[in-house]
């Protein structure tokens, strides 16, 4: 009887520990959840902000080349 007591001590403190391991690895993964969850918001704000540069650039260089052509059309007719 002592023997059968020892092995579902065992048994018992087993399962415990699963538990236990089970709950911790259950928090980690909803932390890298969230934490992937924000990086996904990042990574489409740091896109936007991206293809905003790009149309600012556009047009930047746009006007540039607007103004060199007038200088050019200017230095042309002088």
């Amino acid at each position: 009887m002592v023997v059968r007591l020892e092995k579902f001590e065992n048994l018992e403190k087993k399962v415990t520990k699963l538990v236990e391991q089970f709950t911790h690895l259950k928090e980690e993964k909803e932390q890298i959840a969230g934490q992937l969850k924000k990086r996904g918001v990042e990574d489409r704000e740091t896109k936007k902000r991206l293809e905003k540069l790009s149309r600012e650039r556009y047009k930047i260089r746009s006007k540039l080349d607007a103004l060199i052509d007038k200088l050019e059309s200017i230095e042309h007719t002088g």
